[in-house]
């Protein structure tokens, strides 16, 4: 009898150290899951990681994808101008001036163009990287992902005139005096905007070439609502700027175009946007033997 104690005492603790061993894994696995799940979509640098920075996000959601770009977007402003400082007015110094008539003042102009510049080039760099990651997750051929390609190009094209390269998710383009203006951290009077900066819109521009060109030509091969507006606004885009090139170019992309319409109006076939609804669930189809059995 006291043997079989023993023995009973024995699985007792072999059971209680198994699930403490058990709880101290579950705790260390869920701390490293909220670990992972705080780091951002960039650092995912291999398939596990993703995974787990992604889990419970739904990435078939082009609007929550719109979300997201509007998040980092808005967070790219603020970080803009809290690590790029405008630099404080020298006395005297007239905004908007064709000419200034001091060297001090002439001074001043050239760094309020290089504190713009690298404001500029940041939130650029922030917006553009949030698209890319909604499309290398799933965006590009979502439902509705129309939204993020024509979005995205009108991003692109902000980067040059009034808008000042800020951009949004919406259709028009964004004003970026409205924006610096309406900057909570910025104190109740503006600082003064920028002065026109021939260099960096020139530069600008040619980024803003290679760009448009690398989502138009990407965004052509995905079915999608709208696909030939897009590819007409490819082909207007490429005829703009060199005509030779753009016979070679479309006659390459062309065949591509051509497929993803087709599978477009394929789909169609079967069911349209109009005919779903997202919101309900899903019921078999009228006339359908609901019974079980044969």
């Amino acid at each position: 009898g006291a043997a079989q104690d023993d023995a009973d005492d024995a699985d007792d603790a072999d059971n209680a150290g198994g699930r403490n061993n058990n709880q101290s894994n579950h705790g260390n696995s869920r701390n490293e899951l909220k670990q992972n799940q705080t780091l951002p979509l960039p650092t995912a640098t291999n398939p596990s990681i993703a995974k787990t920075i992604l889990g419970g996000l739904a990435k078939h959601s082009t609007d929550l994808w719109l979300l997201y770009i509007r998040k980092q977007t808005r967070d790219s402003i603020r970080t803009a101008a809290a690590e790029t400082k405008i630099p404080v007015p020298p006395p005297g110094y007239v905004p908007g001036a064709m000419t200034q008539t001091s060297v001090i003042h002439s001074q001043y102009e050239e760094s309020l163009r290089l504190a713009y510049r690298e404001r500029r080039e940041k939130m650029r760099e922030k917006v553009t990287r949030a698209y890319e990651v909604a499309l290398e997750h799933g965006a590009g051929f979502a439902m509705n992902n129309h939204l993020i390609w024509k979005r995205y190009a009108n991003f692109v094209k902000s980067w040059t005139g009034t808008a000042g390269g800020v951009g949004d998710i919406t259709a028009e383009s964004v004003n970026y005096a409205a924006i610096i203006a309406s900057d909570p951290d910025l104190p109740s009077n503006p600082p003064p905007l920028p002065p026109f900066d021939p260099t960096f819109e020139h530069t600008s521009a040619q980024k803003q070439l290679n760009q448009l060109r690398f989502i138009y030509q990407r965004g052509v091969t995905h079915p999608m609502t709208g696909l030939d507006q897009f590819w007409q606004e490819y082909e207007a885009f490429e005829r703009a700027h060199s005509e030779s090139l753009a016979s070679v170019l479309i006659a390459e992309w062309l065949p591509k175009y051509q497929h993803a319409r087709s599978v477009y109006l394929e789909r169609n076939r079967v069911w349209t946007i109009h005919e779903l609804r997202g919101g309900r669930l899903a019921v078999p189809p009228v006339g359908c033997e609901t019974g079980v059995g044969g």
